[in-house]
């Protein structure tokens, strides 16, 4: 049985769409209806119904779906893909060019996915092919697509991943942030990092927070999850702030226990601490990718 959310507005036009992965609040993806309709994220393989259930409810049905953004190759946002495209072969899908083989052929990031998740992997389930003519290659430098009812000016902004993309959408001000800052769990109103295996850069997110910022957006949304409930300049700040608090106290834990193990269960227990409200299996996953991702970062795990 789902635990996802009813699909709610964020923006004139922009629908969050519950992906129930794991407890609701913790995934999302996002409708822009109007004109050649567009979707950012695709959810997990093993929630594309539940995705396209979403879109329905919003008044697309996903035939009709013309654009999809994936914003990084990750099993957690890529997985819908192929599905998507199965009820649509027409549909445009958009990924840095650095990644997008792996969505034609997606063998070996489901085997890195599966080392980095552990025991999590089998809840996002396998990801199929996405046909090589569908799939639309963003390069450095940017892409615009008129969609949505408007424009969406896709940006490489790296650090959680070197193929990362967040989508700035001018006509409505509204800044589709992806893991470019971190993730907001909006029913613990806990801001976490955007560490994780394999890439995690640091000194990139830095980089990412002040381009981001230039945008001056009015409404900021993000995957993991929902809409950022206070002013954005706020947002900006708790993300550098946060970024560095979690990079020094891993740190300090790993040397304190030198253990990697011990170090993921003391980040959880005090850095994150999101159990409850959310499932406990939430707040075991977000710990041991985050915390991996920093020590990683550092060269220790």
């Amino acid at each position: 049985m789902s635990t996802a959310r009813d699909p709610f507005e964020v923006a004139d036009g922009v629908y969050c769409i519950d992906t129930g992965l794991f407890d609701a609040g913790s995934l999302a993806v996002y409708l822009f209806e109007g004109e050649e309709p567009a979707l950012v994220d695709a959810g997990t393989a093993a929630s594309a119904e539940t995705v396209m259930e979403g879109m329905a409810a919003c008044g697309v049905e996903p035939a009709d779906l013309e654009h999809l953004v994936v914003s990084h190759i990750h099993v957690d946002h890529s997985g819908g893909a192929s599905a998507l495209v199965e009820e649509n072969p027409d549909l445009n899908v958009y990924i840095h060019e650095m990644t997008a083989p792996h969505l034609a052929e997606p063998g070996a990031l489901i085997e890195s996915s599966r080392e980095a998740m552990g025991e999590h992997f089998e809840r996002m389930g396998e990801q199929g092919p996405v046909p090589g003519e569908t799939i639309v290659g963003v390069p450095d430098e940017g892409l615009t697509v008129e969609a949505g009812g408007g424009r969406l000016e896709l940006v490489h902004a790296p650090g959680h991943s070197p193929d990362h993309l967040a989508v700035w959408n001018p006509d409505r001000q509204l800044l589709f942030a992806a893991e470019c800052l971190g993730m907001y769990l909006e029913r613990a109103d806990r801001w976490v990092p955007p560490g994780t295996l394999p890439n995690f850069d640091v000194e990139a997110i830095d980089r990412a927070i002040d381009r981001l910022r230039g945008y001056d957006p009015e409404t900021v949304v993000f995957p993991h999850f929902g809409a950022w409930p206070r002013d954005p300049d706020e947002l900006f700040e708790t993300a550098g702030r946060e970024l560095h608090r979690w990079d020094d106290r891993v740190m300090e834990l790993y040397e304190e226990t030198g253990s990697v193990g011990a170090t993921v269960d003391r980040a959880g227990e005090e850095l994150l601490d999101i159990a409850p409200p959310y499932a406990p299996v939430m707040e075991s996953f977000y710990a041991r990718l985050v915390t991996l991702g920093y020590l990683k970062y550092h060269g220790t795990e």
